[in-house]
């Protein structure tokens, strides 16, 4: 007996309750009790006169209807049938007008056990959606309707009815209470199932940085000996044989410079959130900082700084990767420059976040890029390593913080990171 309860209230088919075949699986289970009641009824029914006797075979035939309705339904699930929407609309519809068939010949809206519709009110609000819960909820009225108008009083209830016209308010207040009440319920429960889900998803993907940066760690700890000793071999090769201006010898020096770039920048990819150290830094002094050390450093696109918004200006993060963080949307954006195109770099204040947005005038981020995120050694440049737009993210995720890209409307790339704002400094002061 045991086993076949934890069978009963095992998930069925799927243990995904968002799908429309496990939301089946639970109603056709649930019929299935219902029918069981509905037959146990029957003897007290007779006996209490709350069931004419010549009226039996109604009741049982319609009891026979669903059962076989019922078996179908769970032969379809076991074939692999993926239902849809309006699926489950017929199904609790069947429900409905079954039980809405057996009550009306045993006392219509005066059988004591009419609350069960108020059960399918809360069903149907909870499994449907949209346009099909409202339909469904319509229908289930229109029964209560016809429970009231078109019924077989039997003895039992004839001396004890309650007018109509106090007993059908209150079964139509009962039903929408019912139906707003799950509607309610299970849309908070879809919410917070969301939440839940994404908040997994983001420390997945957490997980999955700090593994990769731990990775690069230890690949550029490893390379970086044999590397710098192959660079020193070289140089010394072509001193003592003179050949500095060996082509072949050339090419090998810039390959070995290059792979220590992208060692360096594998270096500073694994940020995690115990290492860093947090200090409560002006952005709009912070940014213009940096901003000042590219527009000095060469001839490139004019960056431009503006500031706007009357929110907090402080956040709390680390200075030093921050900075780097921000060179590399910088460094991106000027690359996809044509010219001497302008670069802005926007610092929005609000009132719990500061957003810092670098813009550019180029062909906007690539689909390859937007769709991977986030995912380290993804470049569409043919001398880019793919770590710059990786340890953006990955500080982002460190600090809590958001980074978004997206492009522009009269052409070119967006990138934004998105900041706890601290409203005073003085809120971190212990």
């Amino acid at each position: 007996m045991r086993d076949v309860l934890r069978a009963f209230f095992e998930p069925p088919f799927s243990a995904d309750p968002i799908r429309s075949a496990a939301k089946l699986a639970w109603i056709i289970r649930l019929r299935w009790i219902a029918l069981c009641a509905q037959l146990a009824a029957i003897v007290p029914a007779l006996h209490f006169e709350l069931l004419e006797p010549a009226l039996v075979p109604v009741f049982v035939g319609v009891v026979a209807v669903m059962a076989l309705a019922n078996a179908l339904s769970f032969a379809a699930l076991r074939r692999g049938h993926d239902p849809e929407q309006r699926d489950l609309l017929f199904q609790l519809g069947l429900d409905v007008g079954g039980t809405t068939l057996l009550l009306a010949v045993s006392g219509g809206a005066w059988n004591p056990l009419v609350p069960i519709l108020f059960v399918h009110a809360g069903l149907g609000s909870l499994l449907l959606e949209g346009r099909l819960s409202l339909a469904f909820f319509a229908a289930l009225l229109g029964c209560l309707v016809f429970l009231q108008l078109f019924a077989q009083i039997p003895p039992g209830l004839s001396d004890t009815r309650i007018r109509g016209v106090i007993l059908f308010p209150a079964q139509l207040i009962l039903a929408v209470a019912f139906w707003f009440l799950t509607a309610w319920l299970s849309r908070t429960l879809s919410s917070l199932q969301q939440a839940f889900v994404m908040r997994r998803e983001r420390e997945t993907r957490i997980d999955r940085l700090r593994a990769v940066g731990a990775l690069a760690a230890g690949l550029s700890h490893e390379l970086a000996t044999p590397l710098n000793t192959a660079q020193l071999r070289i140089g010394r090769l072509a001193r003592n044989q003179g050949l500095a201006d060996d082509p072949d010898l050339q090419v090998a020096r810039e390959a070995l410079d290059r792979c220590g770039e992208v060692l360096r920048q594998m270096a500073g990819a694994p940020l995690r959130p115990e290492g860093l150290q947090l200090e409560v830094a002006d952005l709009d002094e912070l940014v213009r900082e940096v901003c000042a050390g590219v527009t000095g450093a060469g001839d490139g696109p004019m960056i431009r700084v503006r500031s706007s918004g009357r929110g907090a200006r402080f956040s709390l993060l680390p200075r030093v990767a921050f900075s780097q963080g921000l060179l590399n949307l910088i460094d991106n954006a000027i690359e996809a420059s044509n010219g001497d195109d302008e670069i802005e770099v926007l610092i929005e204040h609000g009132p719990a976040r500061v957003d810092v947005s670098v813009c550019d005038r180029g062909h906007g981020w690539p689909d390859v890029v937007k769709a991977h995120l986030g995912q380290p050694f993804v470049t569409t440049r043919p001398d880019g390593v793919g770590l710059g737009l990786y340890f953006v993210h990955t500080l982002a995720e460190a600090i809590g913080a958001e980074f978004h890209v997206e492009d522009r409307q009269q052409g070119g790339a967006v990138a934004r990171i998105s900041l706890p704002a601290a409203q005073d400094t003085r809120q971190f002061a212990t």
